[in-house]
C-alpha cells in the first residue's frame, strides 16, 4: 500500500487485516514445510535455535516451546543471549534462525554473523529483504505483509512471526486451532474493539499502571503486552509469570493499577482465577484475556478468544493489541502516530545507540 496517503488510523487497521493476513499465510504451508526442511531440519544430535530481539523474542518464546523440526528440539533465546552464550556452542549439526523484521537490530546482525562462522547453519525470518542481516546472503522466509504505515508498532507483523514459526514445527497445535478459528476472528476482532475500549473509557484515564502476568509459553505473550503498552501509551508497565508475580512485584503494585491475566491452559486459569478473586480484595482491575476451556471467571472484565487454548499465542495478542491502541488514546497518545516517542529527542537517540545505530539522524 503506497504511503503517501496514509490511513488516518493505520495501527487499528493492521489489527482488523489480520485475519486475512494469517488466512494468506496458512495457505503458504507447503512453501513453509519445504523452507524448514531445506534450512532449519538439524543433522544427527543438533537442535534449531531462534533468536530475535523485543517482537522476535517474544514470537519465539511463545511458539516454539515443546516443539520440534526435523525430530529436533527448539529453543528460543534473545538476541544477546544467543551471541553471548548459544553462538559459542554451535556445531554444523545445529540450525540457527534469526528472527527480525527490519534485519536493523545490531545484536540481530551480529548473531547471525557468529551462526555464519560455524558454517552454511544460518537461515531468515523476515517481513521483506531483511535489511542488513538480509544482505548477508542467509536463506530468507518473507511473510511478505504491505505496510500500512509508518513507524507502527508490530502488530500483524507479530501474529504472523508468531503463526510462521509454529508452521515450521513439525506438529504444532497452532495452524490448525487458527484455521478453525479464522470465521470466528472478525467479530472477535469487532467485539473486543468495542470491549476494550469500554475498559479503557471506564478505568484508563486514571490508570497508575498496568501488569500482564502469563503461564506457560503466555509469559512471552504477557512480555508483548507490556511492550505494546510501552510503545502505544505513557502509562507504566510490568510483565511477569503468574507465580513470580506474587513473590516480587506484588509487592510494588499500586490499587490503582489494572492486572492483565494470561493464562494457557485449563490448569493455568484455575491458579488465574485464584489470583484475580485474591487482588479483588484490594480493589485491583483485573483483566483476563480467555478462552473457553480457560475461563478465570473472578476477573473483573473476561475477553473470550476463538479457537479454544491452542489459538491462543494469536488470540490473546490480538486483544492486547487492542486494549493498548485504546489504552493509548484515552491516555492522550496518539498510536497510530507513536509521535510521543520521538518527542524526547535525547532519548530517542539513546534509544538508537542502545540497539539500532545505523538508525542514528534517520528519524527512523
Amino acid at each position: 500500500m503506497p504511503l503517501d496517503t496514509p490511513a488516518a488510523t493505520p495501527m487499528l487497521d493492521d489489527i482488523v487485516r489480520q485475519p486475512d493476513l494469517l488466512a494468506d499465510l496458512l495457505a503458504r504451508q507447503d512453501e513453509l514445510t519445504q523452507f524448514a526442511r531445506a534450512h532449519l531440519h538439524p543433522k544427527g544430535n543438533g537442535a534449531v535455535h531462534a533468536y530475535g530481539s523485543g517482537d522476535g523474542w517474544f514470537a519465539a518464546r511463545a511458539a516454539l516451546p515443546g516443539q520440534t523440526m526435523g525430530g529436533c528440539r527448539t529453543y528460543a533465546s534473545a538476541s544477546m543471549d544467543f551471541l553471548l552464550t548459544v553462538a559459542p556452542t554451535l556445531t554444523q549439526n545445529d540450525r540457527a534462525l534469526g528472527i527480525t523484521m527490519s534485519g536493523g537490530v545490531d545484536r540481530s546482525l551480529q548473531s547471525a554473523e557468529a551462526a555464519l562462522e560455524v558454517g552454511p547453519i544460518a537461515a531468515l525470518l523476515t517481513n521483506r529483504d531483511g535489511g542488513r542481516v538480509g544482505a548477508l546472503g542467509l536463506p530468507r522466509l518473507q511473510l511478505g505483509i504491505d505496510d500500512i504505515g509508518k513507524f507502527l508498532c508490530g502488530t500483524s507483523s507479530y501474529t504472523a512471526t508468531v503463526l510462521a514459526l509454529s508452521m515450521l514445527c513439525d506438529n504444532a497445535p497452532l495452524p490448525a486451532a487458527l484455521s478453525s478459528a479464522l470465521p470466528d476472528l472478525p467479530d472477535f476482532i469487532r467485539t473486543t474493539t468495542a470491549q476494550t475500549a469500554a475498559i479503557a473509557d471506564q478505568d484508563g484515564e486514571s490508570l497508575a499502571g498496568i501488569r500482564f502476568l502469563g503461564t506457560g509459553h503466555a509469559v512471552a505473550t504477557a512480555d508483548y503486552g507490556a511492550a505494546k503498552m510501552v510503545e502505544v501509551t505513557t502509562v507504566h508497565s510490568w510483565s511477569d509469570e503468574l507465580e513470580e508475580f506474587a513473590h516480587r512485584q506484588y509487592w510494588s503494585l499500586d490499587r490503582g493499577e489494572m492486572v492483565v491475566l494470561l493464562p494457557h491452559s485449563a490448569r493455568a486459569a484455575e491458579f488465574a482465577n485464584s489470583a484475580a478473586d485474591a487482588l479483588a480484595r484490594l480493589g485491583v482491575i483485573t483483566v483476563a484475556i480467555e478462552s473457553s476451556d480457560t475461563p478465570v471467571p473472578a476477573a473483573t472484565h473476561r475477553i473470550q478468544t476463538p479457537g479454544g487454548s491452542a489459538a491462543l499465542p494469536v488470540t490473546q495478542a490480538i486483544a492486547l493489541q487492542l486494549l493498548a491502541y485504546h489504552l493509548g488514546r484515552t491516555n492522550g497518545t496518539d498510536p497510530d502516530r507513536r509521535l510521543h516517542l520521538k518527542d524526547d529527542v535525547d532519548k530517542f537517540t539513546v534509544s538508537r545507540l542502545l540497539t539500532r545505530r545505523s538508525l542514528l539522524g534517520t528519524g527512523e
